[in-house]
C-alpha cells in the first residue's frame, strides 16, 4: 500500500558570505571618498564651470552589479593608484573621454592616420575609433594626472596609507579593464550638459574591508588597566572628630551653636580613602584654608 503523503522538499540554503556587513562598510567608504571628489570637479575641470554642469554621485555598487549602468561602447582610458594596502582606478568610457577632449580643445575628432582611428560619426555626434591616438592618449595622461592629484589625499587620508604613482591604460573597443572580482564602483555624474557623461571611481572591497576594521579596532582598544585606575575619582575624608549627642540636643541645634569634639585640636586627624583609613594627619592652615598635612600611614 503505498501512502500518499510526500516528503517535504529540502529547499538548498545559501550560505551568504559571513562578511556582508564589511561589504556594506566598503561601499560606504567607497561613498565617502568619491562625494568630496565629484563636489571637486568643476575645479579640476574649469570648463565644466562653462558649460553650467552639474554633478552628482551615483550609487555604490559591486562592480559585477546588473544594477551598475553599462559603460558606453568604445575604446576606454584608465588611471590606477594603488599601495599595498589598497587601490583606486578612474574609468573614463567613450562618452567621458569625448566630453573632457571636446572641453579642453574642441570636438574630439580621431586622427586618421593612428591605428584603429576612424572618421566622426558628425559634429553633433563624434565618435571614437576603435583604439585611442597617440594624441589622444597624451591629452587624457595630462588631465589624468590633474584627477590623480584630487583623487590620492582623499584615499591617503581615508585609508590612511601612501599611494604609488599613477599609472595609465588605454584600452580598445574589444578590451575591458581587469578590476578584480572584489571591485566596488561608483559614478561621478557630469549633467545638466548635451550629452551626460561620468567618471567611475572602482577600489577594492577587502583592501576597504580590512582598514575599515583596522579603524574600528583603535576605537575600541581599551587602554591598559593602569591608566584607567588613574583617571578614577576617589573620596578622601578627613575626620577631625565624633560625638554622640541624644536626639533631643540634635533638634535644639541651632545657627552658631558649637560642637566640642573629645579630641584636642592638635591629635591626630584620620584619613580615610574610598571609606578605608589610609593616613594620619594633624590640622593646619594652608593659604588661608583649613588643611590636614599628612604624616604618617595609619597603623591599626
Amino acid at each position: 500500500m503505498q501512502s500518499d503523503f510526500k516528503q517535504p522538499g529540502i529547499v538548498p540554503f545559501e550560505f551568504k558570505p559571513s562578511d556582508q556587513n564589511q561589504s556594506e562598510t566598503a561601499l560606504l567608504s567607497l561613498a565617502e571618498i568619491a562625494g568630496p571628489f565629484a563636489r571637486n570637479l568643476r575645479r579640476t575641470l574649469p570648463f565644466l564651470a562653462r558649460q553650467r554642469a552639474q554633478t552628482r554621485l551615483g550609487e555604490a555598487l559591486a562592480a559585477t552589479d546588473e544594477e551598475l549602468p553599462p559603460a558606453a561602447e568604445g575604446p576606454s582610458f584608465l588611471i590606477r593608484l594603488s599601495s599595498p594596502e589598497v587601490w583606486a582606478t578612474l574609468q573614463f568610457d567613450s562618452a567621458a573621454i569625448l566630453a573632457l577632449l571636446d572641453g579642453l580643445f574642441g570636438s574630439a575628432k580621431p586622427e586618421a592616420d593612428e591605428e584603429g582611428a576612424g572618421p566622426a560619426e558628425s559634429s553633433e555626434s563624434p565618435s571614437l575609433g576603435l583604439g585611442l591616438t597617440l594624441a589622444q592618449r597624451a591629452l587624457l595622461k595630462r588631465l589624468g594626472g590633474d584627477l590623480a592629484a584630487q583623487l590620492r589625499p582623499l584615499v591617503e587620508k581615508h585609508c590612511q596609507v601612501q599611494l604609488g604613482a599613477p599609472q595609465f591604460e588605454s584600452n580598445k573597443s574589444d578590451e575591458s579593464a581587469d578590476l578584480g572580482a572584489d571591485a566596488v564602483s561608483i559614478d561621478c555624474k557630469v549633467e545638466n550638459v548635451r550629452r551626460p557623461w561620468s567618471i567611475r571611481l572602482s577600489m577594492g572591497a577587502a583592501g576597504l574591508e580590512r582598514l575599515s576594521a583596522k579603524d574600528q579596532a583603535k576605537l575600541i582598544e581599551q587602554p591598559p588597566f593602569g591608566e584607567v585606575a588613574l583617571r578614577i575619582p576617589v573620596d578622601v575624608v578627613a575626620e577631625l572628630g565624633r560625638v554622640t549627642l541624644k536626639l533631643s540636643q540634635v533638634l535644639g541645634l541651632r545657627v552658631g551653636d558649637t560642637l566640642r569634639l573629645p579630641s584636642p585640636a592638635n591629635d591626630p586627624v584620620l584619613v580615610r580613602v574610598a571609606g578605608v583609613p589610609k593616613f594620619d594627619a594633624v590640622p593646619v592652615i594652608s593659604r588661608g584654608q583649613v588643611a590636614v598635612k599628612i604624616h604618617a600611614r595609619h597603623q591599626e
